[in-house]
């Protein structure tokens, strides 16, 4: 009976309430029908949020950390495969190993041997790795030294980590005692031509941990991170952000991974504060969001209420208009809503309706415009060409050799120089852009310069952007070898591969450049098509690590160098054969 009684009454009460519903005004009830409507989802999104926040976060942040340990990894995988491939090379190169071996007695071809080729093939290495801070060959065979690049065997033993087992065929890393990095490993018998075997002798390459390990620095804003061989911590770094005091000396959250090639275990750690800050932040935010959209339900049901039909009714007006054939309507809302939002859309519709039909016209005659220079581009090369083509035979059939041969050689330099309109041009023919040009060069001016090229042979096929090549040698020429005419000019340009980059060198022995003025040549403009214009290409193309590299000796000489890398060129040439 109470049961009966109970659900009576809460019939009853329905009822009532859906009476005093239906009796209030339609403005009315859309209020309440926004704000019940908002007030639902949000309280239930708000809690699901939340909770799904708080998980996402912790998941965030292990990922984060697990992708900077496999980031360090990789970084340091790629640093220890240079320097163990720069080792390797060195240890078997016959004049690193042949070094140790040489008779002291016979004290004159010693001295020959380690000054003028044991020393420059070492420098050679320096150039190309600045960074290295010491090639050292340590000599087991005698007491025979030469400066800090042969020394005794007997140096390693004052090294903490020094056994005779320590060093072995293969590259192993240690960290010296003065706080440097060493990469070590023995050399071959020179003498042993059938059977490859290793003498007592070794050699080391010395780097700054600061350089090696740098690229681990911005692995991670906020963590330590430490790496350690199987004898020696190697090296440790924290962020700028830990300080060390009381708050890191909480929970510490933290990850290890192994290297590929040198077999140093990678260790990350974070404080567990800095995964707790951005749930707290996080949480606090979404308690703000939630309690700032219920005041704005409550604010906007009844401000779009009383506004809702109207504005409806004003934009149905404005799309009769437009449908009518009146574009020209100005219906903007300031309104924050939907409304609002699909008002001003429709007036950027229009916006944009009207710009199209404008810029049709304009379209139009920009095309036009741009058929006829397309159509002179076409008929200048080949007006050119015809030109020089008939003083070629003009002058075969007059006995003038010197103007044909002139002829010819501008055909083939404007010809490589216009390269058809398109930026970039393969290797072949900016030689023989350069070449073509340096004829010209020697038929104006009498041979007043020898030229010597040095390119390597089987160089890959690969694309390199147009006119990189002629501006360096034309500068060489120009503010180098002509204007110093008493003396005789020489030019030497090279073209050589170096592991996976393609490395060029225009050197000339003309005035040379001051040397206040070496520092800012890459950055100003100058005259003509110059260093800066080659320099930003270069930049531009194969990215900030790649550029001019200008050395000058003032009344002497000038050397320019720069490298672009062939790697991606000879996969794509080889994806072509197959």
């Amino acid at each position: 009976m109470k049961s009966l009684l109970k659900n009576r009454g809460m019939s009853e009460l329905q009822k009532r309430l859906m009476e005093r519903f239906q009796r209030l005004k339609y403005r009315e009830k859309l209020r309440i029908i926004c704000f019940l409507t908002g007030l639902l989802p949000l309280s239930v999104m708000g809690i699901f949020c939340y909770h799904q926040t708080v998980r996402l976060l912790y998941t965030q942040e292990y990922r984060a950390m697990d992708s900077a340990i496999q980031t360090a990894v990789a970084a340091t995988d790629t640093q220890i495969r240079v320097y163990e491939g720069l080792l390797t090379y060195l240890s078997s190169s016959e004049v690193v190993f042949r070094a140790p071996f040489q008779d002291a007695s016979q004290r004159i071809d010693t001295y020959e041997f380690l000054n003028y080729e044991f020393d420059v093939f070492l420098k050679s290495i320096y150039v190309l790795h600045p960074e290295v801070v010491q090639i050292t060959v340590y000599n087991a065979q005698s007491d025979l030294t030469h400066g800090k690049q042969l020394r005794s065997i007997s140096d390693l033993e004052e090294q903490p980590w020094y056994t005779p087992e320590a060093i072995t065929a293969m590259p192993a890393w240690y960290l010296n005692a003065d706080g440097t990095l060493q990469v070590i490993q023995r050399l071959p018998e020179p003498y042993e031509k059938y059977v490859q075997s290793y003498s007592e002798n070794c050699i080391g390459i010395t780097l700054e941990p600061e350089y090696f390990f740098q690229v681990l620095e911005n692995v991670s804003s906020d963590s330590r991170i430490k790496v350690a061989s199987a004898r020696q911590l190697l090296y440790s770094w924290s962020a700028p952000t830990l300080d060390g005091g009381r708050r890191e000396q909480g929970k510490w959250y933290s990850l290890t991974d192994e290297t590929t090639l040198a077999d140093w275990e990678i260790l990350l750690e974070k404080p567990s504060r800095i995964l707790a800050e951005p749930i707290s932040r996080m949480s606090a935010v979404i308690v703000l969001i939630i309690l700032t959209c219920l005041i704005l339900i409550v604010v906007i049901s009844g401000f779009w209420a009383r506004l809702f039909m109207k504005r409806i009714n004003l934009f149905y007006g404005h799309i009769q208009e437009v449908k009518n054939g009146n574009l020209q309507l100005d219906v903007r809302d300031d309104c924050p809503d939907e409304i609002g939002d699909l008002t001003n859309s429709f007036q950027e519709m229009l916006d944009r309706l009207n710009r199209l039909i404008r810029e049709d016209y304009q379209n139009k005659i920009l095309l036009r415009e741009a058929e006829l220079k397309a159509l002179q581009a076409q008929i200048n090369p080949h007006f050119l060409y015809n030109c020089l083509s008939l003083i070629n035979s003009r002058a075969l059939l007059a006995g003038q050799p010197e103007i044909s041969r002139m002829s010819q050689l501008l055909s083939v330099f404007y010809r490589t120089t216009l390269n058809k309109g398109r930026s970039e041009t393969t290797l072949e023919n900016e030689l023989k852009n350069v070449k073509s040009y340096l004829e010209i060069q020697k038929l104006l001016h009498e041979e007043l310069f020898d030229v010597t090229w040095q390119v390597e042979p089987e160089l890959p096929e690969m694309q390199l952007p147009n006119l990189i090549l002629q501006p360096l040698v034309e500068n060489a020429l120009v503010h180098g070898i002509l204007p110093n005419k008493p003396k005789k000019g020489r030019l030497f340009l090279a073209v050589s591969r170096v592991m996976d980059q393609l490395r060029f060198t225009i050197l000339d022995n003309g005035a040379g450049i001051p040397a206040e003025k070496l520092p800012t040549l890459l950055l100003t403009d100058s005259g003509g098509y110059g260093l800066k214009n080659v320099n930003e290409r270069l930049k531009l193309t194969y990215g900030e690590d790649y550029g001019l590299n200008i050395q000058s000796i003032q009344g002497e000489s000038t050397m320019v160098t720069f490298c672009i890398p062939v790697k991606e060129a000879d996969e794509s040439i080889k994806e072509r054969k197959g």
